[in-house]
């Protein structure tokens, strides 16, 4: 309606899923959920608002930091979906891959909006099942520290300080808010060589290393980048002294 006053901006926030590794615990089944995900139809067609497709789970923005990606970023459609059924295909003869996945989420229209097309997706691409459970925000903030039978929950994280470290810290072993239960003595080990690099390069090189072993254990699934979308006046905005 205010096309001309509608200010849409990058915002250091990552939308996406959470893997219950105590249910899902083949890497490749993880690896193909990711995979089967259409980033590009989900931002173009589904959120609309310019967010931009998540194939690492670091946002861009962060000074001195490139985000590591998806090794299979690059792939054209055909040949992600080709990789990801074969990786789905090979847990299932492991009987590591469900015929069915229950994604709990938060009840919001936007939510369930995302969640539908993604459901749709895996079960075109992977011929798999996904039951939606919505619930009301404590609920499901309480469900987070005890998934039970959830397989998937919804996730997301918006930086409290701007630096990688506001992502990567989430999935050391123990954090609180770190959903999946990831454990890896790797990745610790990781972050803290990157809390004790003696300069910002060394630093920076730990924590690359960090994100690429997150995404190829593949304990979260990014959907995409979150962007601001505010509302502004043109012309001059003028502070006025209070009255005394």
């Amino acid at each position: 309606n205010l096309p001309g006053e509608l200010r849409v901006a990058p915002y250091l926030s990552t939308y996406g899923y959470a893997v219950n590794l105590a249910r899902v615990r083949d890497q490749d089944a993880r690896m193909a959920l990711s995979m089967a995900v259409d980033r590009e139809q989900i931002t173009g067609q589904v959120t609309g608002a310019g967010e931009r497709p998540a194939f690492g789970w670091v946002p861009a923005g962060v000074p001195g930091y490139t985000p590591a990606q998806f090794t299979w970023g690059a792939l054209q459609d055909v040949e992600r979906i080709e990789q990801a059924q074969r990786l789905w295909h090979a847990a299932r003869g492991r009987h590591a891959a469900p015929d069915r996945l229950r994604l709990c989420m938060d009840a919001s229209a936007n939510h369930r909006r995302t969640a539908i097309a993604v459901a749709d997706q895996w079960r075109a691409a992977l011929d798999v099942k996904v039951e939606l459970v919505e619930l009301e925000w404590k609920a499901y903030l309480a469900l987070r520290e005890n998934p039970g039978d959830c397989d998937l929950l919804r996730f997301g994280w918006s930086a409290d300080f701007i630096d990688a470290e506001a992502f990567l810290a989430l999935f050391e072993s123990g954090h609180a808010q770190n959903v999946p239960g990831y454990e890896s003595a790797r990745y610790d080990t990781l972050l803290a060589e990157s809390r004790l690099a003696r300069d910002a390069a060394q630093r920076t090189a730990s924590m690359v290393l960090a994100e690429r072993l997150l995404l190829s254990d593949s304990p979260v699934i990014p959907v995409f980048h979150r962007v601001s979308k505010l509302l502004a006046k043109h012309g001059e905005f003028v502070i006025k002294s209070p009255a005394i």
